[in-house]
């Protein structure tokens, strides 16, 4: 049975992630397995963050795409936001998984297998086993997995975030290709929270998706309903060419799915809390969480921090804000539009990447109104 240092499970954003790390530290000459499924050549996924420039593993070799302002639309009225100091940048899958296999290729010490994982055996003392379907079991001293094999929050109904998403083409011009539609909520939001979200590229160009907050089951069908009658009634667009889809789901929530109960078993992405409740965003988590690992093993040998902690007092203004999105969805529109209208933008943003100070996070919370919050206090469960 052939041995590693390390084997990543599942290469999706954050297997690739804490590679990509790996290979720029100390540790670029251990033996490591990648096993995923996929060949990673195409492209599905979008994914976008906000920073003062873009990181460093942002793709290179492709044109950089990004926006310097943000808007939030409900029934009553449109927020238009620049973002100051900040950029919010998109990274399309394919080309991120290119250049990373591309620099994995440099590493003979690094080998990629395609094959599906089918189980992995920890042991109290010793290596962790890897099972596959169709190339028989491997040995690591550290596992690192992204692959979500069983959920202990699986029979717990949590609040999830679906959207299913276009590309679409137009030959006339139906955008604006200066600021990122974040919210626009079209709905009386009554009974649920759900919004769209549309990303231009160009004038001709644009990702529009539709996004939902459910414990239901999803009739994607409907959702897909749903976009079409966006673009037809809201944005006026009767004739475009679909050039890509995707779908997702992402857990809403702030019970922890419990780390490994071995501490060789390290868990990425989503499984180590790296999406954010309230929003969704989880790429520059993902980042700030590979890097503090890699950091970790170069200077200990070990990881300890084995979940992306999140601060104590963000996980209850996240919580504030799913108990009003479950109970009392009709508030969430107001929340965000007067968030963006009453604070500068790049504040915002800050506060949702859970870098503010508190002197800014008591600006932010001061300048919102208190009757709804007061409520979701009074009537107070985690979600």
């Amino acid at each position: 049975m052939d041995t590693y240092d390390y084997i990543v499970t599942g290469l999706g954003c954050s297997g690739l992630s804490l590679v990509y790390y790996l290979l720029d530290s100390h540790l670029r000459d251990k033996k490591i397995l990648l096993i995923d499924n996929s060949s990673k050549t195409e492209n599905d996924r979008t994914w976008c963050y906000w920073a003062e420039k873009p990181l460093d593993i942002h793709p290179k070799n492709t044109p950089l795409i990004f926006w310097d302002s943000v808007r939030i639309t409900d029934s009553n009225n449109s927020v238009s936001s620049k973002l100051q100091n900040l950029n919010y940048y998109h990274i399309k899958s394919s080309d991120f998984y290119l250049e990373v296999l591309e620099k994995i290729k440099l590493f003979p010490n690094v080998s990629f297998l395609e094959d599906r994982v089918l189980n992995i055996e920890g042991a109290e003392q010793g290596p962790v086993t890897v099972s596959t379907l169709n190339s028989g079991d491997f040995r690591s001293t550290v596992l690192f997995n992204s692959i979500p094999f069983t959920s202990p929050l699986k029979n717990i109904p949590v609040l999830k975030q679906v959207f299913v998403g276009w590309k679409i083409s137009c030959e006339k011009n139906c955008f604006n290709p200066k600021a990122v539609s974040l919210m626009h909520f079209v709905s009386d939001q009554k009974n649920k929270t759900d919004f769209f979200y549309t990303l231009p590229y160009n004038e001709n160009e644009a990702l529009v998706e539709y996004t939902l907050y459910t414990k239901e089951e999803i009739d994607l069908p409907n959702m897909e309903a749903q976009l079409r009658d966006y673009l037809q009634n809201e944005l006026k667009i009767n004739e475009y060419v679909v050039t890509f889809k995707e779908s997702g789901t992402i857990p809403m929530t702030t019970l922890e799915v419990p780390s490994s109960q071995y501490s060789n078993i390290i868990h990425l992405g989503t499984l180590a809390g790296c999406s954010k409740p309230s929003t969704g965003y989880t790429f520059y988590d993902i980042q700030k969480h590979c890097k503090s690992i890699v950091k970790e093993l170069t200077t200990t040998g070990k990881v300890n921090s084995r979940k992306w902690d999140r601060k104590r007092g963000f996980k209850f203004y996240d919580n504030i804000i799913l108990n009003i999105a479950v109970k009392w969805p009709n508030a969430l529109p107001s929340i965000f539009s007067k968030m963006f209208e009453n604070n500068r933008a790049n504040v915002v943003l800050k506060f949702l990447s859970e870098e503010t100070s508190l002197w800014e996070e008591i600006g932010i919370l001061s300048r919102l109104k208190f009757a709804i919050f007061i409520k979701s206090l009074l009537s107070y469960e985690k979600h």
